[in-house]
């Protein structure tokens, strides 16, 4: 005969626990690894989870159909005591972070007290767009500052200014083109130290942004080529040829510059070259000289995380290191131009003291050969040393201080330095 089993769900639900209970040790060891199971389950889709919130975090937010939003930067705080060699206060762009065409030279006669500045100026915002198009992808990015002249007298309002306005365009899976302004395709970013000041090592670094035409091809496994234009602008010296004007913007060419990125294991590099325009017309003389600079930089990444930059800069590259420290020519008193060949770099070592605290110890410098007609009073040598400490709580929160010591020499053999120590606090969102 045949039986159907007319027992509900419930009845055999208490069936089984009745026999569980029988079985005590049975049932308790099986327990424990469907618990177990689980939790890994409940982990993993956590992960997930998790995983799939950064990702549309990173995607954006999608305000109009195909195209999606992002925007971040920081709030930073900067307080500093600076102590000038020559002169008590140099009352300019230097008191705000590291420029060092600014030093005052002489014979310390004028040397004063450490005065103290703090300003939030270099906050920073930026906002990004991605669009997919059957022509291939899309990104804008707008970044500015607040890195503008201020009345600390009363509302220390400070005026915005434009850093980066760019469209990128990937046309192919190895192939994009970019157009707009960001950093100079012959700067390496990826190269520049962990510092408090606004650039760090300023005396050996290349340090440009403006409009370009970029084009990038990826040749795998991290490396890349690159060719620009890019906008071109000249500064020179009087060598008794009664030249008067100091920047010139008479360039009929722009400023091509090749660079290519290298990666080998740990260690990834860049070398770029440019040739430029060096040209002036004043109505009653002209003159023009091809220009040429190369420049290479790099990174190594050790084992326990810590890391070390440099770079090393050679030609007539004039306001490309040191924030225009030194001039790309000097017209002599034929009306002919003398190239001013520069020679720079720096090197930077950052050690993680444990997962919150860092420092990095930078030294970087950079001397010019100037026309021997000059005046005795143009830069000759600049230098800085950087030591830092930085403090991260939480992974976006940082507090730190800075030490620089900063050094400029002119072609008299007079020279002065600054002594500034600085702190900080950043909030980056």
């Amino acid at each position: 005969m045949n039986y159907k089993n007319t027992q509900s769900p419930l009845a055999l639900a208490v069936g089984a626990t009745l026999m569980l209970s029988a079985l005590p040790s049975l049932a308790d060891a099986d327990m424990q690894k469907r618990v177990e199971m689980l939790e890994r389950e409940l982990m993993a889709l956590k992960t997930q989870l998790q995983e799939k919130e950064e990702i549309q975090l990173k995607k954006g937010v999608e305000l109009k159909k195909g195209t999606r939003f992002q925007y971040g930067g920081y709030v930073k705080l900067d307080g500093m005591w600076s102590k000038n060699s020559d002169q008590r206060r140099a009352n300019n762009v230097g008191d705000d972070f590291l420029v060092p065409s600014t030093i005052a030279v002489g014979d310390e006669s004028n040397e004063g007290d450490a005065v103290f500045d703090s300003n939030a100026k270099f906050s920073r915002l930026w906002f990004k767009t991605r669009t997919e198009t059957d022509a291939g992808l899309l990104t804008s990015y707008i970044e500015t500052d607040f890195n503008g002249s201020n009345d600390e007298r009363l509302t220390n309002q400070s005026v915005s200014g434009l850093r980066h306005a760019f469209v990128n365009w990937d046309y192919s899976e190895s192939d994009s083109l970019l157009l707009g302004q960001t950093w100079s395709t012959f700067f390496n970013v990826g190269a520049l130290p962990e510092t408090l000041d606004f650039v760090g090592p300023t005396s050996g670094t290349v340090f440009v942004r403006q409009a370009q035409a970029r084009w990038t091809h990826k040749m795998g496994d991290g490396t890349s080529f690159m060719l620009a234009a890019e906008n071109p602008s000249v500064s020179m010296y009087d060598a008794g040829g009664g030249f008067e004007a100091n920047d010139i913007d008479e360039s009929s060419m722009p400023d091509l510059i090749a660079r290519y990125n290298g990666k080998a294991g740990n260690f990834s590099y860049s070398l770029a070259a440019m040739g430029r325009e060096i040209s002036y017309d004043t109505g009653s003389q002209s003159d023009d000289e091809m220009g040429f600079g190369v420049s290479l930089s790099g990174k190594w990444v050790f084992e326990n995380g810590d890391d070390l930059k440099f770079m090393v800069n050679h030609g007539n590259l004039g306001r490309y290191v040191g924030l225009n420290a030194f001039r790309d020519a000097a017209v002599e008193i034929d009306g002919d131009i003398d190239l001013i060949d520069m020679t720079g770099g720096f090197i930077a070592y950052r050690h993680h003291w444990n997962e919150k605290f860092r420092s990095t110890f930078s030294y970087a410098m950079s001397s010019a050969d100037n026309s021997d007609d000059i005046l005795s009073d143009v830069t000759e040598t600049i230098s800085n040393a950087n030591i830092n400490l930085m403090y991260s709580p939480t992974k976006k929160l940082t507090l730190g201080a800075e030490f620089i010591y900063a050094e400029r020499e002119v072609e008299s053999g007079l020279d002065g330095d600054l002594e500034r120590l600085q702190f900080m606090g950043k909030w980056a969102f």
